[in-house]
């Protein structure tokens, strides 16, 4: 099946289970109290709503080329609070207007499974202001979806206004059979499938700025193929049942022999800590691929022009690995922003791809240890326009770095008259925007 059938198919599906709840209370529509029905409508949409926050969550592999996951789960927590805001006023709306009717344990039910709903959105939005780890507040995540199911649920069963009603109550059965199907699939048969194709360390080598390559090789599989541009989640350790794992973008070749594969990991917590410590011979446990970006897309094949800056660099290198070991002649353009010639990634490994592609690298050092260094300070639109050829504007850009220089490209994207359908925001996942991908 195609990735736009199965786009379409997907959101038709998702705003089916949405809206149902909402469409069944209006298709029986109780006329006691208008004030009452509307908190309870908006209560219906907003706890259908976060229930459907376990898709994203879930990283269901066939969406991966369907979706675009980095826009998925930069919205996950926009999506998270407005289904809090609208389970809020529910009650906000009742005690505004003397409308509780309710008391004893099922209403204290209804006030639990809404703080835990409130205590989810706080401590994701507060997370590193709290200093709060996040495996501990994963766990706490864990815990509080918990309650919100157990108590939230039991609150709306007991109250009984809309749920006495076998057409209210059969929607719910089915949305909630989905919500506990989905937490099976991402706490059971997901990890399961990943255990069955393990990989382990061929090597770790150390690359300037505290970055490591770590290249792996599957253990008793072919490998798992991938796209370049794309991102897995790894873990280390014996076992996959792990309480999280750690998103990366794919540093090699999708044409490597032996299905091997790498990912350039920047030192930067505990886990990325623990890198430079494995063996050859250790076990890693590899979620993906993930992602929709594809080299052989037509808008790609007029020519490709790279930009990327620090660790952002990942999957640039995974792309320009994959047209190296596959001969291929389209016009490649790198622009590779770092600190200077001490911190720069990966020059070697350009120069030699270089040989074999039609590739021509600028690394634009910010401050260049040597006065003659040609490409000084940032990647403008003066120097693109000046090095770029004349139909420029219909090349493909793939852009990867941190929030400045994603924002500067966009300016520099609007100076040189660059068509948005044109540019490809890699996900960001090379350590340069995880915090988007800490959902679960």
């Amino acid at each position: 099946m195609k990735s736009a059938t199965r786009r379409v198919i997907f959101y038709i599906i998702y705003f089916v289970l949405l809206l149902l709840p909402a469409v069944a209370m209006m298709i029986v529509w109780i006329p006691r109290d208008i004030i009452v029905n509307v908190s309870v409508l908006l209560g219906f949409i907003g706890l259908a709503l976060a229930g459907l926050q376990l898709v994203p969550i879930a990283k269901m592999n066939w969406l991966a080329d369907a979706l675009d996951m980095d826009k998925v789960y930069s919205t996950h927590h926009l999506i998270s609070i407005l289904a809090i805001v609208l389970v809020l006023l529910h009650p906000v709306i009742l005690l505004i207007t003397g409308k509780v009717f309710r008391s004893g344990f099922t209403l204290t039910a209804g006030w639990i499974g809404l703080a835990g709903l409130v205590l989810i959105g706080l401590t994701s939005a507060l997370r590193k202001n709290i200093k709060l780890d996040y495996v501990a507040w994963l766990g706490l995540h864990n815990l509080l979806t918990a309650i919100i199911l157990v108590f939230g649920l039991w609150h709306m069963f007991q109250v009984n206004y809309y749920m006495e009603i076998p057409l209210v109550r059969w929607v719910w059965y089915i949305e909630i059979a989905i919500w506990a199907l989905l937490i099976i699939y991402i706490r059971v048969l997901h990890p399961i499938a990943v255990g069955r194709k393990p990989y382990k360390v061929e090597s770790v080598v150390a690359e300037p700025n505290a970055v490591y390559t770590l290249n792996l090789l599957p253990d008793g599989h072919a490998g798992v193929p991938f796209k370049a541009g794309q991102i897995a989640w790894i873990s280390t350790g014996k076992s996959p049942w792990v309480l999280s794992r750690n998103p990366f973008s794919y540093a090699g070749s999708d044409a490597a022999p032996d299905g091997r594969i790498r990912f350039a990991i920047k030192e930067a917590g505990d886990f990325t800590s623990s890198i430079k410590n494995l063996k050859p011979g250790d076990r890693v446990f590899v979620d993906g691929p993930y992602g929709h970006f594809n080299l052989q897309l037509d808008k790609t094949q007029k020519g490709i022009v790279l930009l990327a800056g620090g660790i952002g660099v990942a999957p640039v290198m995974s792309i320009v690995n994959s047209l190296a070991d596959t001969n291929d002649k389209r016009p490649v353009y790198v622009f590779y922003g770092d600190y200077n010639e001490d911190t720069a990634l990966y020059q070697d490994e350009f120069a030699a791809a270089a040989k074999k592609i039609n590739l021509k690298l600028f690394t634009v050092l910010e401050k260049p240890l040597s006065k003659d260094y040609p490409y000084s300070g940032y990647i403008t639109s003066d120097l693109m326009a000046s090095v770029l050829p004349e139909n420029y504007k219909d090349l493909f850009y793939f852009v990867c770095g941190p929030e400045p220089m994603l924002r500067a490209m966009e300016k520099n994207f609007v100076k040189l008259g660059i068509a948005k359908s044109n540019v490809h925001f890699g996900i960001k996942s090379s350590q340069v925007h995880i915090e988007n991908f800490e959902m679960a």
